[in-house]
């Protein structure tokens, strides 16, 4: 038996030996075929590194909710976009998340393309948009409509039920390729003539909302007599001063017809009297109670600063839905909605949905003329309405003497400033009240409904579970070192191995 052991081990080792004399007299003995190997190898590797940096390789998005990867969704909207859309990019690189992104919409309609600016490539959109080192900007363009992204700003937002970060790029992204090709714009007139907010003082809002495919002209009813036939949206925005008779009359027809308008009022001076105001909004069984209110809810003001305010939201209606789910809203000296009694509102054919409320522990003051301590002792504690839907049915014959039911809808907030560009420093020393929260999305979202703009889609992505995911040029490296480092280091320890032999 161990005779026959030693045989095998004996053959084991000459058989290995063998082996390794072979390999060594026929590649390794000569140091000209040495060489040689080494530069096929290392040609090799350079020819196919180079190959694979010109193969259009897929990338793996590995996060747990594909935040790199268009959603199906937003695949089967734009496939019918049949407009050419020419998306600019600034400050953003080739091999950069987002251009990735853009790709993407390229891939599922070719009309939908992207351009990376600089002051080099595109000087005169770089100066027409006041764009900086440190901006992160996307100007979309199709035909005569344009919409602009702040990316560092519009691309996320904060969910203050579960405490995390949401990514809403491809909400974005998708919903302005949208509504740049929507059909349906609706016209949004502004009053002006009774010391309302004129355009220079809500530039934010009226910018946003040609982004979001609305047309904004300004209407003077003294000088233009009536309403316009295309008017969709009437927007009185906190006027100071009463209207004439001749105004109110052209806007009772407007509402006779059918028409829709969005109302705001800021806090009066106390010797301030709106009589003719008053009667459009007896029209729909509501006034705006001038005073203001003290928030002392829980975290719902700012310290020191009771009339500074988040106001609470529906949860419930359309124009505030996502914002109470995801974000919030500041009020500054907000007053409150009186309504009629429900009979009242029923003879009138309206009804009504609260969109905006204090919470039970606020506290309304009429007394302008104290300082707050001396206010509140007057004033009357509870939760105040500041914003409601009230929509109006109007029965109207048509010249065949048929007749139909039309709404007219009316949005109402007794506050007007958190809309303006107005800074207050309690609460940001950089930007206007109608960019914090989600100021200017409450009117955005109210002038989409009052413009029947439909939904827009929702694809608003979890960043909490989010790992790393390369660019296409890491990937490309990637991919790469898995298949030659390999390669080099087996080379490597052959050619070790062999060397350890032949010093034997």
């Amino acid at each position: 038996m161990n005779e026959k052991k030693e045989d095998v081990i004996e053959n084991k080792i000459t058989l290995k030996e063998k082996i390794s004399l072979k390999f060594r007299k026929g590649l390794i003995v000569s140091k000209t075929t040495t060489i040689l190997i080494i530069l096929i190898l290392l040609a090799a590797y350079v020819a196919i590194n180079v190959g694979v940096q010109n193969l259009d390789l897929p990338e793996i998005d590995v996060t747990e909710n594909k935040i790199y990867t268009l959603s199906d969704a937003s695949k089967n909207a734009i496939s019918n976009v049949n407009q050419e859309v020419k998306i600019y990019a600034y400050g953003f690189e080739e091999d950069g998340s987002l251009i990735k992104l853009l790709k993407q919409y390229n891939k599922v309609n070719e009309k939908i393309n992207y351009e990376i600016i600089n002051e080099e490539t595109n000087y005169s959109m770089v100066q027409d948009h006041d764009l900086k080192e440190g901006y992160y900007v996307l100007i979309l363009k199709s035909g005569s409509s344009e919409k602009v992204i702040d990316a560092s700003t519009d691309f996320s937002t904060y969910d203050y039920t579960t405490g995390q970060s949401i990514d809403t790029t491809e909400q974005v992204l998708t919903n302005s390729i949208l509504s740049l090709n929507q059909e349906n714009k609706p016209k949004v007139y502004f009053m002006q003539g009774h010391g309302e907010y004129e355009s220079s003082a809500i530039q934010v809002l009226t910018t946003y909302l040609q982004n979001e495919a609305f047309e904004v002209s300004e209407l003077n009813l003294i000088t233009a007599g009536n309403i316009p036939e295309d008017c969709d949206i009437l927007a009185i925005m906190s006027p100071t001063e009463d209207f004439m008779e001749v105004e109110v009359q052209a806007i009772k027809n407007y509402i006779n017809k059918g028409g829709n308008i969005y109302f705001s009022l800021d806090v009066v001076s106390e010797t301030t009297a709106l009589p003719n105001l008053q009667l459009l909004l007896d029209e729909y069984g509501v006034s705006v109670q001038n005073g203001y209110i003290l928030e002392y809810g829980e975290n719902q003001s700012m310290s020191s600063y009771p009339y500074i305010f988040m106001p609470q939201l529906s949860s419930t209606n359309k124009i505030t839905e996502d914002i109470y789910s995801d974000s919030f809203m500041w009020l500054v000296y907000s007053a409150r909605l009186k309504f009629k009694d429900e009979e009242t509102l029923q003879n009138l054919n309206v009804t009504k949905e609260t969109l905006l409320s204090s919470t039970d522990d606020s506290i309304f003051v009429t007394d302008l003329s104290s300082d707050i301590t001396s206010a509140m002792q007057s004033g009357e504690t509870g939760s105040s309405e500041i914003g409601s839907l009230l929509t109006k049915k109007i029965n109207i014959t048509n010249e065949n003497g048929e007749e139909k039911t039309e709404e007219s809808n009316l949005v109402i907030v007794s506050s007007g400033s958190f809309i303006s560009d107005y800074q207050i420093s309690a609460l940001s020393q950089t930007r206007p009240l109608s960019y914090i929260g989600s100021n200017k999305d409450f009117v955005i979202n109210s002038m989409a409904y009052l413009g029947d703009k439909g939904n827009t889609l929702t694809i608003r992505k979890d960043m909490a579970n989010s790992t790393y995911t390369p660019t296409e040029t890491q990937n490309k490296i990637v991919i790469s070192l898995i298949f030659f480092v390999p390669i080099i280091i087996i080379f490597i320890g052959v050619m070790i191995g062999i060397y350890r032999k032949k010093r034997k």
